[in-house]
């Protein structure tokens, strides 16, 4: 219809108005069907219920220092909901911290102590990236595993942990598991002394055999920095000179002995836990020694769950992976102690126990299966945001745990930690008790 046509069936106002009205309505369902389209179908839909750390940075997050910024914690229980409050903030662990790995963890540290989301008080908190743990459960079954043993092993101590939604600069990070770092006041240590008799907590981070001691693989925790006390070089010798070269007797002597240095029910359950998640790494590194003040013992704290309950980033290793050559080749702490019969025989009395009373096939069963249907839509979500990195040419992938040439399914991964935790416990019944 030409314009002239137009002026010709020229409408009353009235009945103008309301077209323009009309207009005005399929306009605005037009805009809304496309801001739809492409914020909702096409970004996730972020369902509410699990509660959100918003973070607000004045500049650059990294690995080197803090920076400023405000912190919020929205829940829908209003119980648990921080105001906005001051904070610094920065990446955190040594393979995070890498530009190579998309996803980043970060330390926060409040301007006073809080309650995060019923966990204890603390001004210290992590947020773990999960990026190498990708069905997003490995890490929270292996923490609540070790937790489990606590009312029977005062020792079996890690922090408590929640999974959270994080917004940077009102930007969805996707799911992070919270966590209070690992200090002196989680394992509640003395203060400090100005000697060898003091607590402490020394982290191993990079590979270490337990045979010649590298002060580069190793980090004193505590005391920290503001303390301006060293004393991790000396008793590190001293201990690492005990555990290899003490011959036999000395070293399973009863009264001066591993087990005058070492929490002996630590040892045991350190290594049954360590079996039982297949945890790549524990042998060598990713572990703390903690001490309270001496005559206290030391004992042992797993960390970091990356390679544990037979995936590692996209890699999937069987579940009947025997690690007594891992062992002896890099620690030489447990090649000495599974070498000697007495001590695979309270092995053995300790996981028959746990098995009929704590880590029953029920309890396991459960723990993941509540934490997969908890939290699953969220790890649908995260996981589709943070995909592991594909390319073409296989010679690019020199870190497989990063790089891989084929596409892959989450639920291939989920099915997969399903299949592995019975395959697992079977193995490690036969292993403990065959």
């Amino acid at each position: 219809m030409d314009s002239y046509s137009n002026f010709e069936n020229k409408q009353p106002i009235h009945r103008k108005r309301k077209e323009l009205m009309t207009i005005a309505i399929i306009g605005i369902l037009t805009i809304s069907t496309i801001f739809l389209y492409t914020f909702i179908i096409n970004s996730p839909i972020i369902p509410s219920e699990l509660p959100a750390i918003n973070i607000i940075s004045e500049g650059d997050i990294t690995p080197e220092d803090y920076i400023n910024c405000n912190f919020e914690l929205i829940s829908e229980n209003s119980e648990d909901s921080i105001s906005t409050m001051e904070a610094n903030i920065k990446v955190r662990g040594h393979a995070n911290a890498k530009d190579k790995i998309p996803k980043k963890g970060y330390r926060i540290e409040l301007s006073e102590e809080k309650s995060l989301l019923g966990m204890e008080r603390d001004d210290d908190w992590h947020l773990l990236a999960m990026y190498y743990d990708f069905p997003r459960m490995r890490i929270k079954t292996s923490f609540e595993l070790w937790r489990s043993l606590n009312t029977l092993n005062p020792t079996a101590i890690l922090p408590d942990s929640e999974y959270v939604r994080l917004y940077l600069n009102g930007e969805f990070q996707g799911l992070y598991l919270l966590t209070q770092r690992v200090d002196q006041k989680l394992f509640g240590l003395d203060d400090v002394q100005n000697n060898n008799l003091s607590s402490l907590i020394f982290q191993n981070k990079k590979a270490s055999t337990f045979r010649t001691y590298d002060s580069g693989a190793w980090e004193q925790d505590w005391p920290n920095e503001d303390e301006d006390i060293y004393i991790m070089d000396e008793i590190m010798t001293e201990l690492f000179n005990f555990v290899c070269n003490s011959p036999d007797e000395a070293f399973f002597d009863p009264v001066t002995g591993v087990y005058s240095k070492f929490n002996k029910l630590n040892l045991i359950d350190f290594y049954i836990f360590n079996v039982l998640i297949d945890h790549k790494d524990f042998w060598y590194t990713n572990y703390y020694i903690v001490r309270d003040t001496a005559p206290s013992k030391f004992y042992l704290i797993p960390w970091d769950f990356d390679g544990s309950l037979g995936q590692r980033g996209w890699v999937i290793f069987d579940f009947d992976e025997n690690p007594n050559e891992r062992i002896f080749e890099r620690n030489e702490l447990f090649t000495r102690l599974i070498n000697n019969e007495d001590f695979i025989s309270e092995c053995k009395n300790r996981w028959i126990y746990l098995r009929q009373e704590v880590w029953t096939d029920e309890f396991i069963f459960d723990l993941v299966s509540d934490i997969y249907n908890d939290y699953k839509e969220f790890i649908k979500i995260d996981t589709n945001i943070w995909k592991p990195i594909t390319v073409d040419d296989e010679s690019l992938v020199y870190n497989r745990y990063l790089y891989s040439t084929k596409e892959f399914s989450l639920e291939e991964y989920v099915n997969y930690l399903f299949e592995f935790i019975p395959e697992r416990l079977e193995f490690s019944d036969s292993y403990f008790c065959g």
